[in-house]
């Protein structure tokens, strides 16, 4: 389905085929709106299951369709918004019950990451291109994610010929999964994604083989994970740190203790923050998770943890010895300021300052993180030199642009 086409067909509720109704599919901030005199007899504010047939799409099944507006009169009127929206080509999906063990998901982050341009060499007429299917095993988890890099050609018409590259994710499993498990399975890639690379994107198709027909389906939803723009991580090419994803795969999908801390590190990148301090709460709770875990402290204390990983932070964020003298016990005031409410405290960071601590301690969390699995000095290497860019560099720049000579009044 293309997301700037209406598309036309007859809608109904499971079971109730003679009471069908028209219907207008169209896309509206990615989402699906489904426009239809259709309506339950009863108060609703959803509809657990919509099926119907639409030109130009086949048979498409909606689940969790919220009601987003409506309307009575000489006729009901009824906007729907499924969550999520199977599509054949062959056959109706039962979503319900519906168990995969293959899909694809298309993003278009994968290209940026190979970071290759297609070029024609007059002089040999050859196209110069970049294809390759990088495989790798989880077999803990029995697992195997394969990485594509492929070339796709579209005709626009008798005079245009378009050459794009495509990056796509597959996976394969010994053991059909839920199809919300397999939702599961590609957001902790994306988070994957978002540590090695900066970030992922919206994915422009997400596939998955029918165990009953072995025929390819679609599914589509609002992926919110990760997915809008938000401060990058680290910039990597591809091709430099295959080894350190093969690494980085494997603890994800069965260490439990790393893929928790990866997911409150990954809370920065997520959620929408209404303030620095927001921000800055997130990252000092992601660290002492991380230290609980890792630093083999006991009893919990921040003032240990830092002390403990000082070396880190003297080394990303560029501090002298004469910062550290008041640096661990700044961060601890602040941490009991804003989370416990210690309104007692004094000379703690800024709001200003918050966003930048917070971004320091981020790349702490993922260097240290990378550094317990053995990750290449090269990809380490990258975290030290962002995280210098960004609390150092970032940090003094912003400082000379947000100067307010009102205030100074």
């Amino acid at each position: 389905m293309k997301k700037d086409k209406k598309y036309y067909g007859d809608i109904w509720f499971v079971g109730k085929e003679d009471k069908k109704q028209f219907c207008v599919l169209f896309f509206k901030d990615d989402d699906i709106f489904l426009e239809t005199n259709l309506c339950s007899e009863k108060r609703v504010y959803k509809e657990l299951q919509i099926v119907g047939t639409f030109t130009g799409v086949g048979y498409v099944t909606f689940i969790d369709c919220r009601i987003q507006n409506s309307a009575s009169g000489i006729s009901e009127l009824r906007i729907y918004r499924p969550k999520y929206t199977f599509v054949s080509t062959s056959h109706f999906i039962n979503a319900i019950d519906l168990q995969i063990k293959e899909f694809s998901v298309v993003n278009n982050a994968i290209v940026k990451w190979v970071n290759f341009m297609n070029w024609f060499d007059t002089q040999t007429n050859n196209l110069s291109t970049k294809e390759f299917k990088d495989e790798f095993k989880i077999e803990k988890e029995g697992l195997i994610i394969e990485i594509q890099h492929y070339i796709n050609y579209h005709s626009k018409n008798r005079s245009e010929l378009h050459i794009t590259n495509k990056g796509a994710i597959k996976f394969t499993l010994d053991k059909p999964v839920a199809i919300l498990k397999a939702i599961e399975i590609y957001n902790q890639f994306q988070k994957v994604l978002q540590l090695l690379r900066g970030g992922s994107e919206k994915f422009s198709e997400f596939s998955f083989k029918c165990l009953s027909c072995n025929e390819w389906k679609e599914l589509y939803y609002n992926d919110k994970n990760l997915s809008k723009k938000t401060p990058t991580f680290v910039h990597t090419n591809y091709d430099e740190i295959t080894d350190d994803l093969n690494k980085v795969l494997e603890v994800v999908y069965n260490d439990n203790d790393f893929k928790f801390c990866l997911d409150r590190l990954m809370e920065n990148f997520i959620t929408n923050h209404s303030s620095h301090s927001k921000r800055f709460t997130n990252s000092i709770s992601a660290f002492e998770a991380y230290c609980k875990i890792y630093s083999g402290i006991n009893p919990p204390n921040l003032k240990k943890y830092i002390k403990h990983y000082k070396s880190a932070f003297k080394l990303i964020g560029k501090l002298t010895d004469e910062d550290w003298e008041t640096f661990p016990s700044k961060l601890i005031r602040s941490r009991n300021y804003h989370i416990h409410s210690d309104l007692k405290n004094k000379n703690i960071f800024t709001d200003f300052e918050l966003l930048y601590i917070s971004f320091l301690i981020d790349y702490v969390i993922g260097y240290l993180l990378l550094k317990n699995i053995d990750a290449s000095n090269l990809l380490l290497d990258k975290f030290i030199m962002h995280g210098n860019s960004v609390y150092v560099d970032m940090k003094r720049t912003n400082q000379i642009l947000g100067t307010n000579p009102l205030e100074n009044e």
